[in-house]
C-alpha cells in the first residue's frame, strides 16, 4: 500500500514537469515564430508609395529630365531611409507632369532621352519610343510605363512602381 501513493505522486510530477517544458518550449519559440512572420504581415499591408522626385520649376515642356526615386526601402527586416529606387523622365505640359519609367519594357535596360532626335532609346536592344512613351520600333513589347503623379506644395511626387519586363499587358510587380 505505501506504494500506491509514491507512484500517484510521479505521475504527477510527470505531468507538471510535462506541461512546464510545453509552457517553457512555447515561451521561447514565440520570437522565433513572430521574427519569420513579421515580412509577411509587413508585406500585406502594402502601402501606396508616393516618393517626392523633383521641384516642379525645375521641369521643361520642351523635354524630358530624368530624375532619381529615392526612398525607403524595407527588405524583409532591414529598413534603409535612403535607397535609390530607379529614375523616372518628367515632363511638364501645362499644369500636368506626365512622368515615364526609365526602364525598357523588353528587358528592363535603363533607356536615355536622345535631345537631337526628340526620341527615347533602349541602347542594349535598339527600341525606340515617342516623347509620349508609345513604341516607336526595336523588340519592346510595349511602351514605356507611365506613372502617376501630383504636385504637392511645388514638388512633384511621383506613385512609384515598376513593371513585369517581357510582356505587352502593362503589369506592376510592385
Amino acid at each position: 500500500m505505501s506504494e500506491e501513493p509514491s507512484e500517484s505522486r510521479r505521475s504527477a510530477l510527470k505531468v507538471l514537469i510535462g506541461l512546464g517544458s510545453a509552457a517553457v518550449g512555447a515561451v521561447l519559440a514565440l520570437p522565433g515564430v513572430s521574427y519569420v512572420v513579421d515580412p509577411l504581415l509587413r508585406s500585406a499591408g502594402k502601402r501606396e508609395r508616393w516618393v517626392p522626385v523633383a521641384d516642379l520649376e525645375g521641369l521643361s515642356e520642351e523635354h524630358p529630365v530624368a530624375v532619381p526615386v529615392v526612398d525607403e526601402q524595407t527588405d524583409a527586416w532591414t529598413t534603409d531611409p535612403a535607397v535609390r529606387l530607379g529614375v523616372v523622365w518628367l515632363r511638364k505640359k501645362g499644369e500636368k507632369v506626365h512622368a515615364l519609367t526609365a526602364e525598357c519594357p523588353h528587358l528592363g535596360c535603363k533607356v536615355d532621352y536622345q535631345r537631337e532626335d526628340k526620341h527615347f532609346a533602349c541602347p542594349c536592344h535598339e527600341s525606340k519610343f515617342t516623347p509620349e512613351g508609345d513604341v516607336r520600333g526595336g523588340p519592346a513589347p510595349r511602351g514605356l510605363d507611365p506613372l502617376d503623379t501630383r504636385v504637392v506644395d511645388g514638388k512633384v511626387e511621383v506613385r512609384f512602381a515598376r513593371f513585369r519586363a517581357q510582356v505587352a499587358e502593362r503589369v506592376e510587380i510592385g
